[in-house]
């Protein structure tokens, strides 16, 4: 039985060899792009989701930077961690945060500019707008985005604290390694399956079918194993902030429902982006992802633990004797 001699070059023995080359290198690549800005770029990132004004950046306000130092005390961070995170105003109106307190490089956490907001003409003079439109703040929809918007200060500490922890842990070493890991089991996989089916003689359109299966699951894996990763320290942190206390309990379940709120204002001021980005609950929309926990479920989950705490109480009062 004869087979038919390859034609194409990269299944020669240099092709495959350059395959290789060019497989390992794509990994890499991938890899170092996604540590590098939460390590050896960690600055220049700093400065890309800075907060400016007027071409330079915004300084915390001293309020907003003591509240965060209380944070650091409330979490009881060593001076080691301490020294390893700085704060910053960012850009825009979610928190954000990047690196790890296990990396040399320390860590970064972003806090935005509503954390200064005490009433509605602290948002006036913003000029905040949406889509380039510029809000009516007497409007129902305005005045729901007004609300979500300030945060009492137990609230904002909840927040920060939140910030803080997720950065507690390895996270950007998994997240860097995923892509690596995907490709080479995409690429070894793809090989095996050439030689054990000898694949190699058969027409390139079938060898076309076999990369694009391996290549979607591949990528399905790799989507599947970054996903799990951020909920599951999701998870980790919602349940480390219950053990602050039932006001900071208090403060996740108010936290979360500004969060649903200002999200169901943008929907109905985003028009139908709007619609595409966020559900009628205020939940973001990711189709069949879950890249991060649902906020429904996030506010579900520190319900339920008020209750539980209230339940609590209230059964230990009960069954209190009376002092005589």
């Amino acid at each position: 039985m004869t087979t038919r001699r390859p034609i194409s070059w990269f299944l020669t023995e240099n092709g495959r060899r350059l395959s290789y080359v060019l497989v390992t290198s794509t990994g890499i690549g991938l890899a170092t792009a996604r540590y590098a800005p939460h390590t050896f770029f960690l600055n220049y990132y700093k400065d890309f989701v800075q907060h400016y004004s007027n071409g330079k950046s915004v300084d915390l306000p001293k309020e907003v930077n003591d509240r965060y130092k209380k944070c650091l005390d409330l979490l009881n961070l060593s001076e080691v961690h301490r020294r390893l995170i700085v704060p910053f105003s960012v850009f825009g109106y979610d928190l954000f945060h990047a690196g790890s307190t296990n990396s040399k490089f320390g860590v970064i956490v972003g806090i935005p500019v509503n954390f200064t907001y005490k009433n509605i003409d602290d948002m006036k003079k913003d000029n905040i707008q949406v889509n380039q439109k510029n809000i009516d703040w007497s409007s129902e929809t305005g005045i729901k985005l007004a609300d979500a918007l300030m945060l009492p200060e137990k609230v904002q500490e909840f927040a920060i604290c939140r910030e803080i922890l997720m950065t507690k842990n390895n996270k950007i070493i998994y997240e860097s390694i995923y892509p690596f890991l995907c490709i080479f089991f995409a690429y070894n996989l793809s090989q095996y399956l050439n030689k054990r089916l000898n694949l190699y003689a058969a027409p390139t359109a079938l060898r076309t079918v076999l990369y694009s299966i391996v290549g979607v699951f591949s990528l399905g894996s790799y989507f599947l194993l970054k996903d799990m990763t951020e909920v599951k320290y999701e998870t980790e942190v919602d349940k480390k902030l219950c053990e602050l206390g039932p006001e900071y309990i208090e403060s996740g379940v108010i936290f979360y429902d500004k969060l649903l709120k200002r999200n169901q204002a943008l929907r109905e001021l985003m028009g139908r982006e709007g619609e595409r980005k966020y559900s009628k609950l205020g939940n973001e929309n990711f189709g069949i992802r879950q890249p991060r926990l649902a906020l429904i479920h996030r506010k579900q989950f520190f319900d339920q633990k008020l209750k539980e705490i209230t339940q609590n109480s209230n059964e230990r009062d009960e069954n209190q004797e009376p002092n005589v």
